[in-house]
């Protein structure tokens, strides 16, 4: 098989490291078509044309790369991508040490293949992948925990009898959060305070560890930190609607984009008690028609206000400008001032942490290597908002809630900044809520923090109970109270063609379009 060997040789090490879901059968199919001895030089020219193809797209299939028909629906969104942002993902796929790596593996290669037939190593390598597999299946596998539609309550097998394979498992959980709906209430009354949604694109708890920001000060000025919100998502449609249906439990992908119950839309549903709602981004919203998602899916249609007036700070990864987040916040506020006391909930969202965004003024032109700098320059445009809410001593709510992580460590099924897979460095994201106004003392010992699997659903319940009971009121619950029994989600996040499941604790499993469920180790 010449350097075939080598070919079926580091797919098996792929496919032991993680990296890629080896097909077996395929591959000893293929090569027994390649190791078959062929007389003539044109047959053997003609297998090699043939095998080229078919080699790249076998290992096409066994990775964890969007499909084929993913990355056709994608090609009108990768237009948008400047030149120079394109220039840097290359950069990021093909590393100079990798090309060398390959070149000295290769040449390796040559020497020993003039002294051991490879082939044999190869055709026993692949035979070693099923009957690894089979060795291992006498394992029991491990449950994932599964909500109680009612209660909250996480339970394992025992309690709910959660079957052992993983395809059940997302069955029962999807079957669980079917039954999951919140009425939002203020119990008859005009509610007690306004509502900000502040929506970040691209900050999770993996990015805050690797710039070393995990417990900058910003966070500690809230109230009550969630630790292990997950969005469930990896990009920022599908984040923008799980946010926006937010008051029932979490559905298939497939079914966020129509014939949900009204009840499940989280900014109508604040409507229906006496808010007025209205949204602002600091970008154009054009890019992946974000903007028609907010007031599509989030109910918010003509509702989304002008924010050209404010000035722009960065340019977004497709060219168009992104604004200043602190200029369109504080200029929303002093408006929000002149306007009459019915209580507002607005929902902002910022870009300024998307990769590929260029910033006047700094050295580096790599987003990765700017994200430090410019998650310090939001979270300190956001505490500067924070103290001008509390400058004016009006009752406000605010909720951070980013869509999803901005992946930039990357794992080994996918590069830095890529988020095709929604693992947990993508899809649990820092969420927090403050309560400002009222004559609130501060307690001084920083938020409460919830180490418990949350989803939307148990971050409405809590937002739910504090309309309904005022924390302004004068005997008012304390927050430890409220935080005491709210509905957990065990961790389900997906795309339109990767499932992940599972927990740090037990270990996560991925299923990539139909194929099977396999182990996924970051």
């Amino acid at each position: 098989m010449s350097y075939w060997s080598l070919y079926f040789l580091a797919k098996v090490g792929m496919h032991f490291s993680g990296q890629i879901a080896f097909q077996w059968v395929w591959n000893l199919l293929f090569a027994a078509v390649l190791v078959w001895p062929l007389e003539t030089v044109v047959w053997r020219r003609v297998r090699l044309a043939l095998a080229l193809p078919a080699a790249v797209v076998l290992l096409y299939r066994e990775s964890f790369l969007p499909t084929p028909e993913r990355v056709l629906s994608q090609l009108g969104a990768l237009k948008g991508f400047s030149a120079e942002y394109m220039l840097e993902l290359v950069l990021r796929v093909v590393q100079p040490s990798d090309v060398l790596l390959l070149a000295a593996v290769v040449l390796g290669y040559w020497v020993l293949a003039q002294r051991i037939r490879f082939s044999s190593i190869a055709v026993l390598a692949i035979v070693s992948v099923p009957t690894a597999a089979l060795w291992q299946s006498g394992g029991a596998a491990n449950p994932v925990s599964v909500a109680h539609p009612a209660t909250g309550v996480t339970g394992v097998a025992g309690s709910m009898a959660v079957p052992a394979d993983p395809a059940s498992q997302l069955q029962a959980f999807y079957a669980a959060e079917s039954q999951r709906k919140l009425v939002l209430s203020a119990g008859g009354q005009p509610p007690p305070f306004d509502v900000i949604v502040l929506n970040v694109c691209s900050l999770g708890w993996d990015d805050m560890d690797f710039v070393g920001m995990r417990e900058h000060p910003f966070l500690q000025r809230f109230d009550v930190v969630f630790d292990q919100f997950n969005t469930a998502a990896s990009y920022s449609g599908p984040g923008l609607i799980r946010l926006m249906q937010g008051t029932c439990g979490q559905v298939p992908q497939k079914a966020m984009y129509g014939g949900l119950d009204p009840q499940c839309y989280s900014f109508p549903s604040l409507e229906k008690i006496g808010y007025r709602t209205t949204g602002l981004l600091n970008h154009d919203g054009v890019f992946d028609n974000f903007g028609q998602f907010v007031e599509q899916y989030g109910g918010m249609a003509g509702k989304i206000q002008d924010n050209r007036q404010a000035p722009v700070h960065m340019s977004s990864f497709d060219g168009t400008p992104i604004y200043n987040d602190h200029a369109l916040l504080s200029q929303w506020w002093k408006d929000r001032q002149t306007q009459s006391s019915q209580p507002v909930a607005l929902y902002y969202n910022t870009i300024s942490l998307h990769d590929g965004n260029r910033v006047p003024g700094l050295a580096s032109r790599s987003s990765v290597d700017t994200y430090k700098p410019r998650l310090t320059q939001l979270l300190a445009d956001f505490d500067k908002f924070l103290n001008e809410l509390e400058s004016t001593g009006r009752p406000v709510v605010v909720m951070l809630v980013p869509e999803h992580g901005a992946g930039l460590r990357g794992d080994k099924l996918q590069i830095s900044g890529m988020r095709e897979i929604p693992g947990p460095r993508i899809t649990l994201v820092p969420v927090g809520i403050k309560i400002i106004g009222g004559q609130r003392p501060s307690t001084g010992q920083g938020p409460l923090r919830i180490d418990q699997p949350m989803s939307f659903f148990g971050l409405f319940t809590l937002l739910n109970d504090l309309m309904g009971n005022s924390p302004f009121a004068e005997n008012a619950r304390p927050l430890s109270a409220r935080v005491q029994g709210l509905p957990t989600t065990p961790l389900v996040s997906e795309n339109e063609d990767v499932v992940v499941i599972g927990n740090q604790a037990q270990g996560y499993q991925l299923r990539s379009g139909n194929g099977a469920w396999i182990p996924y180790r970051q």
